[in-house]
């Protein structure tokens, strides 16, 4: 089984974000059967770009028959994200745990990841 990739996501999911989670996630996906969490703790603002974009990110996991779960939903986030009904997407992904590394969709390019990032133990609920 593939290791789980973990991604916390910014304050504001918008298409420019949206596009770097997408080159980021292929580059950092199993060839098969991917399992990514999406850590929308700090996610206070979707625009309808960035919803594309991780409708987009969805449909790439699910294609490669992966398991992909939403993390620390914002109660903003859970607000946009069930009226639009993409939670109800996410229903169909089965659960799994997660101790995994961690990286971050930012501004600015990607700097190096840590050289021996520590595991982080993820709660997923679906």
């Amino acid at each position: 089984m593939s290791a789980a990739v973990v991604v916390k996501l910014p304050e504001t999911l918008d298409a420019k974000y949206a596009r770097k989670l997408g080159r980021e996630l292929k580059s950092r996906m199993g060839a098969e059967s991917p399992r990514v969490v999406l850590d929308f703790s700090r996610v206070k603002d979707i625009d309808l770009p960035g919803l594309a974009g991780l409708l987009s990110c969805i449909d790439e996991v699910a294609k490669q028959d992966g398991g992909l779960q939403l993390y620390g939903v914002s109660a903003e986030a859970a607000t946009l994200l069930e009226l639009t009904r993409v939670d109800r997407l996410m229903q169909k992904f089965a659960g799994f745990t997660v101790d995994a590394p961690q990286f971050e969709v930012a501004a600015e390019p990607l700097a190096e990841e840590a050289s021996a990032p520590s595991p982080a133990q993820v709660p997923v609920a679906a």
